[in-house]
């Protein structure tokens, strides 16, 4: 039985890996190197991948000075000021309908992201739906972040539901880890980066929000 359903954000909830691509090559940018990442090179090698881990390849690739604390926080700044102006958001299709479709059946909502908090929330409150959700549990929050099962260990804890009871809905391949680390059912939702990752650890790999919509309401 589904007595609470919980979503990663990024590349589920909201189209945000052409804003992190972007703030990546605005980086490449800044420090003048003249090279930028293409969708499927960026997917590769960024997406479901934390952002320390991002920092040393770009290190390492092209030799950025400075310390890799320096590189994330020059990074991390390019992203949010992207983020902070609701133009650059996009709803993945589907969202709004299952959010919907959750409330009208009284089941409880949660985001559990790799990211920091107030990422998390500027993104939510940008799009217009943080009170859609019961809890939010992000990456800077827990011990670990994803494919360790942290956030969502947390986040089942805050709902009051067993994590055999509870759905996860990701699209990229460290977070069906950590859900199935979790205990959790998960549902598989990949877009157009993380299409080329392993997701036959999920319980069920779909094409889209609405074909997973079908699985949870219909």
């Amino acid at each position: 039985m589904t007595q609470a359903i919980i979503l990663d954000l990024d590349g589920l909830i909201v189209d945000s890996e052409p804003i992190h691509q972007r703030s990546v090559n605005l980086l490449l940018q800044q420090f003048g190197i003249a090279y930028q990442f293409e969708t499927e090179e960026y997917g590769k090698c960024f997406v479901g991948i934390p952002v320390i881990e991002n920092i040393h390849y770009l290190k390492a690739r092209f030799g950025l000075p400075g310390t890799p604390h320096e590189i994330v926080t020059a990074r991390e700044a390019l992203y949010e000021s992207l983020i902070a102006d609701p133009a650059n958001l996009v709803m993945m299709p589907g969202v709004l309908d299952l959010l919907e479709a959750a409330s009208v059946r009284r089941i409880p909502l949660g985001v559990a992201s790799g990211s920091p908090r107030h990422q998390v929330e500027t993104v939510l409150r940008g799009l217009g739906i943080i009170e859609r959700f019961h809890t939010i549990v992000a990456g800077n929050e827990v011990p670990r972040t994803k494919p360790a099962p942290d956030v969502y260990l947390r986040a089942v804890v805050q709902l009051g539901v067993a994590p055999q009871n509870c759905i996860a809905l990701e699209d990229s391949a460290t977070g069906i880890t950590a859900a199935k680390l979790a205990g959790m059912r998960a549902i598989a939702v990949p877009n157009r980066f993380t299409a080329h990752q392993d997701l036959s650890h999920a319980d069920v790999c779909v094409t889209s929000l609405s074909e997973a919509f079908a699985l949870l309401f219909e």
